[in-house]
Parts: structure tokens; C-alpha cells; sequence
């Protein structure tokens, strides 16, 4: 019988055409269908027919790893955080999870940069009263040169994002618990901890993962110690970010302005306040969205997938401590 593997992502938004191609050449059967909203009961009545399972941001928790133990063999996460995933659960299901670390780095990199830029010189705002009749709809903002960035972590995305910063005038600083040194040939200079890199930074911008340790962790108390007038972005998790504090900081002038890829409810609500503020820029987690970055992860997956099938386990899995 054929080794059943399934995509919980719509084929009309991303081109799978790689993974049906490699996973036919394994001799597996395929398919792509998104799970309306992610409803878990949707989710169990999906996975209890297959045995791999390329996981997006749908709730692999207690329930639903324990309704599909002993059918699904192995999750492979389409991106980097798995913070949609109980590890130990699942470890404790016999079920390998495994994720794609730094195939979409660069892509993420390019968004935080995109913020980075438009928050000093407004660029979409330009654009959209362009598009609305009103000229000039310039605003007068600030260049990026001159100015201290500081990166709350330092892994992948934020090392792209400093090369691409690197024909900036900037001063980059970064803070990363587990990170001392920069990569070789950036100038990145490391404080001591997120205290320091929140008042000596113009622009912070956040590259951490999200966590029971990290939940939260960006609150009033940071917010409070930087540079009035600084800019902040966020293109990691937003439940790293206590956002009542950070709507707080931009409503009383401590931030100019706010460039967000995530948020902590995705989809938001409508009547979510970051989304109705005038200085504060959000995208909807855009940030792995390239052509090139699809690419790449579907190689990888499909890499890891061949090699599970093999009786080997990837090198990418996260909760080899947990399994049985």
C-alpha cells in the first residue's frame, strides 16, 4: 500500500507541483487541501487517513496527536517554528516532527528589511494616497543611515538581515542568549541582554522563537527603556510581544511607528486596535512568501520525507528527547 502524505496548504496560493513530482517518483500518493480555519475535529477526520503529514499552522496538540496515534508516522512542518506543536505530546505518540531550519531565512530577512525601510520614509503610505487621488502624499521621515539596529536574536533571519544591512551606515547591536559571536565578516556588535538592546537601539527588530520562555517577553518594561520616537518590527511570533503594551507605547508617542508581519491572533479580529492605528504597518505573515523560499523548503521536505521513509530520522527533527 502506498505511503499516504498530505499538505494541509491550498494549491491555488502555493505551487506544489515539486512535491506531486518527487513524492510520485517515491511512490507515494499526495495531496494538497487546506483545513477551513484550522478546525482541529476537520484536522483528525483528515490525518486519520494518512501517514505523513506536511504540517502548516494547524494544532497538533494533546487531542489531536493522541486521536491520530498509530496512523500518522511523521509531521514535517512547512517553515521554521513548530511552535504549533506540542513536542512532547507528540514524542509521547511515537510521532518525529520535524521543521525546515533557514530555507526561508533569506525571504523573512527581505520583510524585516521592507519594514525597517518603510517606517522611515512611510513608502506605502506614499503609495496608497497616490492611488487615492492626493498629491504629495509624501511624509517626511527618517533615512536608515546613522541609525543603532538592534537584533533580539541572532539566528538565520537576523544574520541575513544584518547582510543586507551591511551597505547601510548602521551601527548593528544584538542580543541572543545562546549566540555570542557574529558570522563571519558582519559587524554586529552583542550586549549583554535585552535591556541593553532596547535603549541603545534606533530600530529593534524581533528574530526570536516563540515558547513558553519567550511568550510575552517584549512588554512595558522594555518598551518603556527605549529611545522615544524609535521604530519597532516584529517578523518572528507575535505571542512574544505583549501587543496591550506595545498598542500602550505607540498611543503615547514612546514608538513613532510599528512594522508587523505577525500577530498574536492570526487571522486577527477586525476590531483588533494594531490594525486601525495610523503608524503601525501590518502584513499578514508574509514574511516566507517567495517563489525561491517555496522552492527551497519543498526540496527539503520532500529530502526529509525520502529519508524517514528510509528508516532514518532527519536531522531537522525537534523532539528526538521526547520520542519512545
Amino acid at each position: 500500500m502506498k505511503t499516504r502524505i498530505w499538505l494541509n496548504l491550498d494549491p491555488q496560493k502555493v505551487d506544489v507541483s515539486y512535491l506531486y513530482q518527487k513524492f510520485d517518483e517515491m511512490g507515494c500518493s499526495f495531496e494538497a487541501e487546506a483545513i477551513p480555519g484550522n478546525d482541529p475535529k476537520l484536522l483528525v477526520e483528515k490525518a486519520k487517513n494518512v501517514d505523513v503529514v506536511l504540517a502548516t499552522m494547524e494544532p497538533w496538540n494533546e487531542e489531536t496527536l493522541g486521536a491520530v496515534k498509530g496512523q500518522v508516522r511523521f509531521i514535517q512542518k512547512y517553515g521554521t517554528g513548530v511552535d504549533s506543536v506540542d513536542l512532547r505530546a507528540a514524542g509521547k505518540n511515537g510521532i518525529p516532527v520535524a521543521n525546515i531550519p533557514g530555507e526561508n531565512a533569506p525571504a523573512v530577512a527581505e520583510v524585516a528589511m521592507l519594514h525597517i525601510l518603510n517606517l522611515g520614509r512611510r513608502f506605502s503610505h506614499c503609495v496608497q494616497g497616490c492611488r487615492e487621488g492626493v498629491w504629495p502624499s509624501t511624509i517626511t521621515g527618517n533615512e536608515l543611515d546613522g541609525k543603532t539596529v538592534g537584533l533580539a536574536g541572532y539566528g538565520r533571519i537576523a544574520r541575513n538581515l544584518a547582510r543586507m544591512m551591511s551597505g547601510f551606515s548602521v551601527d548593528i547591536i544584538a542580543y541572543d542568549p545562546f549566540v555570542k559571536e557574529a558570522a563571519p565578516g558582519q559587524k554586529v556588535r552583542f550586549v549583554e541582554s535585552l535591556e541593553e538592546l532596547f535603549e541603545q537601539s534606533d530600530i529593534v527588530s524581533l528574530h526570536m522563537p516563540y515558547g513558553p520562555s519567550t511568550a510575552g517577553i517584549i512588554n512595558k518594561s522594555l518598551f518603556d527603556r527605549m529611545k522615544d520616537g524609535a521604530y519597532f518590527v516584529n517578523t518572528c511570533r507575535g505571542g512574544v510581544v505583549n501587543e496591550p503594551d506595545l498598542v500602550e507605547a505607540l498611543k503615547n508617542g514612546k514608538l513613532a511607528g510599528a512594522g508587523l508581519d505577525v500577530l498574536t491572533a492570526e487571522p486577527p479580529k477586525t476590531d483588533e486596535p494594531l490594525l486601525h492605528m495610523e503608524n503601525v504597518y501590518v502584513t499578514s505573515h508574509m514574511g516566507a512568501a517567495s517563489l525561491e523560499s517555496e522552492h527551497r523548503s519543498q526540496v527539503f521536505m520532500a529530502d526529509n520525507v525520502a529519508a524517514f521513509l528510509a528508516g532514518k530520522l532527519p536531522d531537522s527533527v525537534r523532539n528526538k528527547e521526547f520520542l519512545k
